[in-house]
């Protein structure tokens, strides 16, 4: 058995504990504040209020960054400040009290309190934080998370935090509490399953050991269905694309391809208003194939399974919560793009499912070719029934231009069906209250001009002869060629209402990883289940 990351349990208090505080089950308090006045004896009803008056009394800085002090009448005899540091000022928005949970956890963590109990001092004024206690908690788990690699190494030691109290109080409504701490657990759930899929190196985690993973994740899962393809055949005949990726990868068997289908049927098809389809990129290595990387650019390229990971994350989060307005399917495209005598190159011409002939410019743009194939066969089961409104969506680190274009943040590209439901505008809004931001990206006439052959030996060009932060629109045109070779682009808004389809692209390739701390990897984040949750659960 897998070791699977166990969430601490999480208590929701009423008050902070100031009484029998050595015989308390917690072993520190953990205050959070975005006005430090809020934590004067005149405002904070509390004996380590003055405490926290003295200290600040002998240094006029104290308060404005993480501190921990000693105080006998909190909990655990410790108190760790942490400020949110401005919440109204243009660019804010509720990471501010993710990034102080967090900070003051590893603070806590690193002074040996197993048991925190958190406290917020006072509470935000704005919609933009309705959910400021969820977005919290999510940063205190995230410090709290140890990676798979690590608790596969030391089994018996990696556990950081054994359970949390939060005292919300006057914070939510009494009946609302339950629900709060549903939501943050499936959604944290999601997001460690995508960080253990997504972090671990090409050979622990490759298309078998990712399918594995999903094996055991799924066990147990009430209304999902799980279905694995991995009969070559039946690869080359049904997803030729993302077979001819593959090519390389056969001569080594661990290193096969792999498609996992995961669906989840609402327990009352009655109240069913969507369908949503998701088709995760999962390269488990991707080394540019003939068009190798080179000049240490395939370093990170086991982190390009990121799209995959978060699909099969998201379903998770689904399992959890059981919603019943829903259905979801998702396809997890996993392979190798491997180098070596098999290698599928340049010029070749290949035919998609929807037997649209696209030629190969560049091996190396891999991503698209393995998802069009499966984003085709979700086009023909949302036409199947176009009784309930069906969204296609495919979730990758599909370029760097994304990354150059938007920095650590995801993109969303809508076509037309999908812009006129707004679709992109769901996943901004929710990724914005729930700390898990996007930015919109459109798709425009020179998209599909860039791909269009001059030529009849072809009906669709897969990519420009440069690399995507040297092209032009760099990450948008790709997914207009997704459009055209899976036959999306006959279900438009020219065609009959009835067989227009919805479809949004999902780049994250700029927010799928945090930034990078010296030579290390940086750390895989989980996102954007958080926003997929928010927008569609």
């Amino acid at each position: 058995m897998l070791s699977f990351a166990k969430i601490p349990k999480i208590n929701s208090e009423l008050a902070v504990e100031t009484t029998n505080v050595q015989s308390s089950k917690y072993d520190g308090l953990v205050l959070i504040y975005s006005n430090f006045e809020s934590l004067k004896p005149s405002n904070l009803s509390a004996p380590f209020a003055e405490t926290i008056k003295s200290y600040a009394s002998i240094d006029d800085k104290f308060g404005q960054e993480v501190a921990l002090i000693a105080d006998s009448t909190a909990v655990g005899g410790r108190l760790v400040l942490t400020p949110t540091g401005s919440l109204y000022d243009d660019v804010d928005d509720v990471r501010r009290f993710a990034d102080a949970a967090q900070k003051a956890t590893v603070r806590a963590i690193e002074a040996g309190i197993r048991k925190p109990l958190y406290y917020f001092a006072d509470k935000p004024n704005s919609e933009d934080y309705v959910n400021f206690v969820q977005v919290s908690l999510l940063g205190i788990l995230d410090a709290a998370f140890e990676q798979i690699t690590f608790r596969e190494h030391r089994p018996k030691t990696w556990s950081k935090i054994d359970e949390i109290g939060i005292v919300l109080e006057g914070l939510v409504e009494p009946e609302n509490i339950s629900k709060i701490l549903e939501q943050v657990e499936a959604i944290e759930a999601g997001k460690r399953i995508a960080k253990d899929l997504g972090s671990p190196d090409p050979e622990r985690m490759t298309p078998s050991n990712f399918t594995n993973y999903i094996r055991e994740v799924f066990e147990t899962s009430e209304n999902i269905e799980l279905t694995v393809i991995e009969d070559i055949v039946t690869i080359e005949e049904e997803y030729p694309l993302l077979h001819a990726v593959t090519r390389a990868s056969l001569a080594v068997k661990r290193h096969h391809p792999r498609i996992v289908k995961i669906e989840y049927k609402s327990p009352d098809q009655s109240q069913v208003k969507e369908n949503l389809f998701f088709v995760g990129k999962g390269v488990t290595y991707d080394t540019g194939g003939a068009d190798i990387k080179a000049g240490g650019r395939m370093r990170g390229m086991s982190r390009d399974k990121c799209g995959a990971a978060t699909v099969a994350g998201f379903l998770k989060t689904v399992s959890k919560l059981q919603p019943v307005h829903v259905n979801v399917t998702a396809a997890l495209a996993l392979v190798r793009n491997s180098v070596g005598s098999g290698s599928y190159v340049s010029d070749e011409v290949i035919y998609s499912r929807a037997r649209v002939r696209v030629l190969v410019n560049n091996t190396d743009a891999e991503g698209r070719m393995i998802m069009t194939d499966l984003l085709s066969e979700f086009k023909d089961l949302a036409l199947k029934n176009t009784a309930i409104p069906s969204r296609l969506f495919t979730v990758a680190t599909l370029t760097g231009h994304a990354c150059l274009s938007h920095g650590y943040y995801g993109a969303v590209i809508d076509n037309g069906p999908a812009r006129k439901a707004g679709i992109s505008q769901r996943i901004i809004q929710a990724g914005h209250i729930w700390g898990d931001p996007f930015e919109l990206s459109m798709l425009r006439r020179e998209d599909y001009e860039l791909i269009t052959p001059s030529s009849n030996r072809e009906d669709v060009i897969q990519s420009s002869l440069k690399p995507s932060i040297k092209t032009f629109r760099g990450h948008q045109y790709p997914a207009a060629f997704m459009i055209v070779a899976s036959g999306l682009k006959d279900h438009g808004l020219k065609a009959l209402k009835e067989k227009q389809i919805s479809y949004s692209h999902l780049d994250i390739a700029g927010n799928a990883e945090a930034p990078a701390k010296g030579l290390s990897l940086p750390e895989v984040t989980g996102n954007p289940v958080a926003a997929l949750a928010g927008a569609f659960l």
